[in-house]
């Protein structure tokens, strides 16, 4: 399709459109001859949470295989990845005894879509993401210090953890994994002009329908073979898991500054694994802070939960020493009601 008739598409699509947002997926197929490790884990559910605005957004969760370790982890995916991709490391953290969580943008992954197209990004209403992450710490996975929780973020999601941790969340301690607080690019005149005018749903200029050969073109810079096709896959055998372009409501989002983060991981135990220490805020905050360390290796990349065995294995051994810090000491045993010294 040729890039004016793409845009003309899309201008026809959202001036017709009734405004009913699209629901979460929550049945998603596996796509035909997918490893069994990058399957879904044992006893794994969906659901969804539904804000005051925007459209409802997908969470999962999987309980520990064998003995638990009465600690919680709370996954935020990037927002260019469903939280399929993570299966093969939620099924890692689940048998080391956690309880594990996922929970994708709206807008993202298998989450409700606002709009169509459906396989346009729009941004979901100020605010709405921390706070349905908050509504899912808070109302369904409960923790207390018995059993605490800690928010783990990858790439672009590491602005929502943070936004999220700012305000009083009961999250003991937080993993960001090759964060990605950098503002994209800003906004040309006329796409100020059409966000002024209330037009922020309109597509941007280079936004085209998902195809299935940009799909398959779309691998994270280091990636291994195999884990590389994972998101496509899903994609393939799941239509409302596509997502192509971006609307000018979403340019403008990312054109925002994000804040550095020092105030959210403060008095909080916190893992900053990234490749570049240069230009991310997150990281010289964490070397601020006491209780924070941040681990920096160009080889890392962007998304080291799909690198090769090389690298994934000693950022998931990093993640797995974390997890273990924050398990709270087992409480001591009463002795037994008439026991005879």
């Amino acid at each position: 399709m040729r890039p004016w008739l793409a845009f003309l598409a899309a201008l026809v699509l959202t001036a017709c459109d009734s405004g009913a947002p699209r629901p979460a997926l929550l049945d998603s197929r596996p796509p035909p001859g997918l490893s069994p490790r990058f399957l879904a884990p044992e006893g794994w559910a969906w659901g969804a949470i539904h804000p005051p605005q925007g459209p409802e957004l997908r969470y999962g969760v999987a309980s520990p295989v064998g003995t638990a370790r009465r600690a919680q982890v709370l996954i935020l995916p990037d927002s260019g990845e469903p939280a399929e991709v993570w299966f093969e490391t939620v099924t890692a953290l689940t048998r080391a005894g956690y309880v594990v969580w996922t929970l994708e943008w709206a807008g993202f992954g298998g989450s409700g879509r606002t709009l169509p197209p459906y396989d346009m990004v729009h941004a979901a209403p100020p605010g709405s993401t921390p706070s349905a992450v908050d509504a899912l710490i808070a109302q369904i996975i409960r923790p207390n210090p018995d059993r605490p929780l800690t928010l783990m973020a990858s790439g672009d999601a590491a602005a929502v953890a943070l936004a999220t941790l700012v305000v009083d969340t009961p999250v003991s301690s937080v993993i960001l994994t090759a964060p990605d607080l950098s503002p994209g690019p800003p906004l040309r005149p006329w796409e100020q002009l059409a966000i002024r005018a209330g037009l922020g749903r309109l597509p941007s200029p280079d936004w085209r329908p998902w195809s299935r050969s940009a799909s398959e073109a779309t691998t994270p810079p280091g990636a291994d073979p195999w884990r590389s096709r994972v998101a496509h896959g899903w994609r393939l055998a799941n239509p409302d898991l596509r997502q192509s372009g971006e609307s000018l409501a979403w340019r403008a989002w990312q054109a925002q500054p994000h804040d550095d983060g020092a105030s959210a991981i403060r008095n909080r135990p916190a893992l900053v694994l990234s490749e570049n220490a240069r230009g991310l805020a997150s990281a010289e905050a964490c070397r601020a802070e006491l209780d924070c360390r941040a681990v920096i290796q160009p080889q890392l990349g962007a998304a080291p939960h799909l690198a090769p065995d090389a690298v994934r294995g000693p950022w998931l051994g990093e993640v797995a020493t974390f997890l273990a810090a924050q398990i709270p000491p087992a409480a001591p045993v009463a002795d037994p009601l008439g026991a005879i010294e």
